[in-house]
């Protein structure tokens, strides 16, 4: 612990972090688990991206997920307690988990500790940028009230964008919704998603007639609203689709000054509803408050 931090952040698995910044930060991440059949898996802790997109390859598998139980989150509380500091609670969107409300549940277990919750209304790259700013302004001695307001400033300038070649995963997950009333059942189109600030769900923001026209669509959608050479941070998400990655980052940065990146895949937990074919992008028109540029980012 830094002589200084206000506060020690628990954040559950719906977030996509690269793991050298939950160990700099001290982040207590509550994994949500990923199930193939009567197999269990905890995302990110037994089962790796790396392991789970090939499994979704070779076996074709549709596997469902399940938040974290009420127990684990005392279990998390009660250790990050430890430190001796108040605890900030960061949670993907109600709209898409009831990880939020076993939060709250678990909570109530334990009205000794000193617990702040907080619905980020997103989930993976975009719900990323919320924790780490939140994770430097704790280092930096910030409060509680201090770190909700800089974070909501956050999530209503950032977007968070994302393309799939197939349905099928949205569909088996019952997370289509408003995406498939939207796309319809037009052979070939692929949707553009993006989350809904006020309801925290998913819905559509557009559609292509390829995979890569739609990754496209993505890139030009961000350079229109970060303006041509503007700077911008991201967090570039995928499945397992590197080509497509590849080409959207060279879109992004022959246009825009990218002044802080991070490339990931995404986390089995929310790869389940997505498939290996997926792709997207969280970003945040300039620089990250309190964060700044990343020193990588030019690379």
């Amino acid at each position: 612990m830094t002589h200084n931090r206000s506060c020690t952040l628990v954040v559950d698995g719906g977030v996509d972090l690269p793991e050298a910044l939950i160990e700099q930060y001290g982040l207590h991440i509550v994994p949500l688990t990923v199930n193939f059949g009567d197999e269990s898996y905890q995302s990110g802790v037994d089962m790796t991206p790396a392991a789970f997109y090939q499994r979704l390859r070779e076996r074709g598998e549709f596997p469902t997920t399940s938040q974290p139980a009420v127990g684990d989150y005392v279990t998390a509380y009660r250790r990050a307690a430890e430190a001796g500091l108040p605890i900030l609670s960061l949670h993907l969107s109600c709209g898409l988990s009831g990880s939020y409300n076993a939060a709250s549940a678990a909570r109530a277990l334990v009205p000794e500790l000193d617990i702040t919750l907080v619905d980020t209304r997103t989930l993976s790259g975009e719900m990323a940028l919320q924790v780490l700013v939140a994770a430097e302004m704790a280092e930096q001695g910030r409060s509680i009230a201090e770190i909700r307001e800089v974070i909501e400033a956050v999530n209503a300038s950032s977007h968070l964008y994302f393309t799939l070649d197939k349905l099928d995963y949205l569909r088996k997950g019952g997370r289509i919704g408003r995406v498939s009333a939207a796309v319809g059942g037009l052979l070939g189109i692929r949707p553009i998603v993006t989350v809904d600030k006020s309801t925290g769900t998913y819905i559509a923001a557009g559609k292509a007639r390829s995979f890569r026209r739609a990754v496209e669509t993505i890139a030009h959608r961000i350079i229109e609203d970060v303006g041509e050479g503007g700077q911008v941070s991201l967090v570039v998400l995928e499945g397992h689709c590197p080509d497509q990655v590849a080409h959207l980052v060279s879109l992004l940065r022959s246009r825009l000054e990218v002044v802080w990146f991070h490339h990931l895949h995404v986390n089995p937990s929310l790869g389940a509803h997505v498939g290996p074919d997926a792709i997207g992008v969280a970003y945040f028109p300039g620089e990250l408050p309190f964060v700044g540029r990343d020193a990588a980012a030019a690379d």
